[in-house]
């Protein structure tokens, strides 16, 4: 725990000594889930996310390289404000000898203590090449395309291994 707070603390002063505005904890979460690095030790070698590891070992060296990655944070153009809304951002590989990795995360209003904990369940969906992968639909470190929507978490990812080329 106090490895990832003092990771969260260096992504955050990142943030602002490139002169943007500081994340969001949902946005601070987005980064280190989806820079997190896959455990194949004993006990840990499962699919993702799991109680053995999670999403995987935050990697600091990953969540601070200068990769250029697109990153939302609060926009008002993202905002939901309705049942059934959704957004498609479209991209492109740009380096098919990197693994691919997508990543949604965020913070929800407290929900009730008697059942459902959250009030707000997003799910992100992938389309490359004609396959469509859904969030947290993993088998070992990677995502399979098909799978059902998570409807249990406030971050969802697919990971792509190297090789993958195209639209996004």
């Amino acid at each position: 725990t106090p490895a990832v707070a003092g990771a969260c603390a260096l992504l955050r002063q990142r943030f602002i000594n490139e002169g943007r505005p500081p994340p969001s904890p949902a946005l601070t979460k987005a980064v280190l889930v989806n820079t997190a690095r896959y455990l194949a030790g004993e006990g840990a070698a499962d699919t993702l996310p799991s109680p053995n590891q999670g999403m995987g070992e935050a990697n600091l060296g990953m969540a601070l390289e200068p990769t250029p990655r697109l990153m939302r944070d609060q926009l008002p153009a993202d905002k939901f404000t309705a049942t059934g809304q959704h957004r498609m951002y479209l991209a492109a590989v740009a380096d098919p000898t990197r693994p691919v990795r997508v990543t949604l995360a965020w913070t929800d209003a407290p929900g009730a203590t008697f059942a459902n904990a959250w009030n707000n369940d997003l799910d992100l969906i992938v389309v490359v090449n004609g396959q469509t992968y859904r969030g947290n639909v993993f088998q070992g470190a990677f995502s399979v395309p098909g799978g059902e929507a998570d409807a249990s978490n406030n971050v969802e990812s697919v990971f792509l291994p190297a090789g993958v080329t195209g639209s996004i």
